[in-house]
């Protein structure tokens, strides 16, 4: 992938081309959208067959070398960022589901299936954690 400054290039499914802020992050959102289409599973870990939110957002920063914490609460690790400062990669954090930006106004997310959706704050009542960037 192209590198302009710090970022890393990422192509999105209907090709929209956006800057992650480093490589971790950037292959992170690839492997997260290779899982879309996926059914929803609850403690689902096994790519390809079922995941949960956190099962998504935990093997996609996996794959791509750093471990994150097994529950979407506990996944708020690393650098708080605001709303406006999101970019690819970044974890969108509630009480009880976790989210990952991945550019052009959107997140994927262990939906029923695995699906992309406009960024947002609220989700079913719970509590929202803030934005967050992994780091290793």
């Amino acid at each position: 992938a192209a590198s302009f400054g710090e970022g890393v290039a990422v192509r999105l499914p209907d090709g929209t081309v956006v800057m992650a802020p480093n490589a971790l992050a950037a292959s992170a959102v690839r492997h997260a959208l290779t899982q879309l289409g996926v059914p929803y599973q609850w403690g689902g870990t096994t790519p390809g067959v079922g995941l949960d939110c956190s099962g998504l957002t935990q093997w996609a920063y996996r794959e791509a070398g750093l471990e994150l914490p097994r529950l979407a609460q506990e996944q708020d690790i690393g650098a708080a960022v605001s709303a406006g400062s999101a970019l690819p990669g970044d974890l969108a954090v509630w009480d009880g589901h976790v989210a990952m930006i991945v550019g052009g106004g959107l997140m994927v997310e262990a939906g029923d299936p695995v699906k992309l959706s406009p960024i947002r704050t609220a989700n079913a009542g719970q509590g929202f954690q803030g934005f967050w960037r992994p780091t290793g």
